[in-house]
């Protein structure tokens, strides 16, 4: 009885140290955001020309004719697999409009006034939780560990994601990127090994067809006047039922299904379902750009001020050796 009353004091102790620690912790930020308060009205000039300052910057970068738009399809791969693919991406994604060697009108053909307009192509993997074949996730911060056996990453698509300035050009890149991937020697050499296998499936599928018919044909047809015989150490008495190979043709017939459902896929290495689609909402918005340039703009302020009301402490400490 005195070790529950014991351990219950503890708990209510260890409470209450809690809370203790919960009211020092806010007391203790209150009273920074009190000082921080009566520095930034201290030297309020240096707050309102600092934030103004950085108000306009942010103005400045979202106005229009700089808006940045993102354009996003799924890309679907035929032959090949995920990580080829984008280990292919990867020159479009290093690339600079800056550089004539590495700017993406060199690398997918494209004039100097469209690929000067885009910004960045970002690839990512896509994510199935089920396993059934549909993609539930794309994978945009890249975090979707490899160890994770339960979630798997999708090997037949990726998701591809173009940055640019003008969505008036946005199928221009597309056409430029269906060339660049489809004219690859590696992904077109296993794209057409893959298409050749399709094919032959089909073809052996009919042959086993015709070759099952006509034995179905044969067995059908053939008199069988034996009424009494041995098989499987068994005696079978009266006509048995004619086999007519049903189950093998139905067989056959769904692996040809499968495999000309396929085939009617492989229309070329990679393929984009839709079209690239663009989000209207620009990422460097007017709203979006002017808060985060009021918030930057308060605490660069604040840091100003924080550093030229600690000026002469600063210049001791410098010339203290």
């Amino acid at each position: 009885m005195e070790e529950n009353t014991s351990k219950e004091i503890n708990l209510l102790q260890l409470i209450s140290m809690f809370f203790r620690w919960v009211k020092k912790a806010g007391t203790v930020v209150f009273k920074g955001i009190g000082s921080l308060l009566q520095l930034a009205y201290k030297y309020k000039w240096i707050v309102i020309i600092t934030t103004v300052l950085c108000v306009i910057a942010g103005q400045y970068l979202s106005r229009p004719t700089a808006r940045i738009y993102k354009a996003e399809a799924m890309a679907m791969i035929y032959g090949s697999d995920a990580q080829t693919v984008k280990e292919i991406c990867k020159q479009l994604e290093n690339s600079l409009s800056t550089n004539n060697v590495l700017s993406l009108a060199v690398k997918v053909g494209i004039p100097d006034s469209v690929s000067k307009n885009i910004i960045a192509v970002r690839t990512f993997d896509v994510i199935d939780y089920r396993k059934d074949g549909v993609a539930d996730k794309i994978d945009f911060s890249h975090n979707h560990s490899p160890e994770d056996t339960m979630n798997i990453k999708m090997n037949d698509r990726i998701y591809i994601q173009i940055k640019t300035t003008s969505i008036t050009q946005v199928p221009l890149v597309q056409e430029a990127l269906m060339r660049y991937f489809n004219s690859n020697q590696v992904l077109n050499a296993q794209f057409e090994s893959k298409k050749n296998n399709i094919i032959d499936q089909i073809r052996i599928c009919n042959l086993e067809l015709q070759r099952i018919d006509s034995l179905a044909k044969v067995f059908y047809f053939k008199d069988n006047m034996q009424q009494m015989k041995f098989e499987n150490n068994k005696l079978l008495i009266g006509e048995n039922k004619k086999q007519l190979f049903y189950e093998e043709l139905l067989r056959i017939n769904a692996i040809k299904g499968l495999a000309q459902t396929a085939l009617a896929q492989y229309v070329r290495p990679v393929n984009f379902p839709s079209d690239f689609v663009v989000n209207p909402n620009a990422v460097n918005g007017r709203l979006k750009y002017g808060v985060l340039s009021i918030m930057i703009g308060l605490l660069l302020s604040v840091l100003i001020a924080l550093i030229v009301d600690n000026t002469k402490t600063f210049i001791t400490f410098l010339e203290n050796k």
